[in-house]
């Protein structure tokens, strides 16, 4: 009889174990996703960055448990210089978002037409008349027309191209459209790049040249990958 009794005990205290695991399992995370306790109170922008109170106010008080990318999806649709977004939630109740932002690629002074244009461009072929230019930026002034649509994406293609050499200073490049021909000039170089396509593959054929810094002349494209070259080294 005591040994009947001491199974049922036994049975009964395991049946409590469980079923009180399982409320404990059921109620914690109710508990953490409603508890004022983590509910966001300060958010913080790295780099620094503005954003109105209205993107804020979507925000605070929300469980910093349920929180995703798809909370801040809206800051793509407000700035697409915005390449990626990355949440660190520090508990109890702050959120850190870092920014990564595209690349400045150039920045550009259209003098066609009666009212001269200067907006700067970005890697992902955004162009923006509010934006301050960095200082690695490449100079682009277009003269004459008319520009080919592709003309932008030839200017990105060139800066990347010349970013990946050691030793060249893309801000200290500067271009100039003159309709059928672009010229460059770099420091003491004088650069005919003659007509403004495939600016990767010359770049990359005047690269080496360029990041050795001792090219004091004249560099003249005769193909998209040959040039000639009167340069003082």
């Amino acid at each position: 009889m005591i040994t009947g009794n001491t199974d049922i005990e036994k049975t009964s205290l395991r049946t409590f174990l469980v079923f009180s695991i399982f409320l404990l399992a059921l109620l914690l995370p109710s508990y953490l996703v409603f508890s004022s306790k983590y509910m966001i109170r300060h958010v913080e922008f790295f780099p620094d960055y503005a954003v109105d109170n209205s993107f804020l106010n979507t925000l605070y008080n929300q469980s910093i448990w349920i929180l995703d990318e798809t909370s801040v999806q809206s800051l793509y649709v407000s700035d697409p210089t915005i390449e990626k977004i990355e949440l660190v939630k520090i508990l109890p109740s702050k959120l850190e978002i870092k920014l990564k932002l595209y690349d400045q690629i150039a920045e550009i002074s259209d003098l066609r037409g009666s009212s001269p244009k200067l907006y700067v461009l970005f890697k992902n072929l955004h162009t923006s008349e509010s934006t301050q230019a960095s200082r690695n930026t490449v100079s682009v002034t277009i003269v004459n027309g008319p520009v080919d649509n592709g003309f932008n994406g030839e200017i990105v293609a060139l800066f990347m191209t010349l970013g990946s050499f050691d030793g060249i200073d893309t801000g200290s490049l500067k271009l100039t459209h003159l309709g059928t021909n672009i010229v460059g000039y770099y420091k003491d170089t004088e650069i005919f790049f003659g007509s403004p396509i495939d600016l990767a593959t010359k770049a990359a054929s005047v690269g080496e040249l360029l990041s050795d810094g001792t090219c004091q002349g004249t560099v003249r494209f005769v193909t998209n990958n040959s040039f000639v070259t009167d340069c003082k080294i």
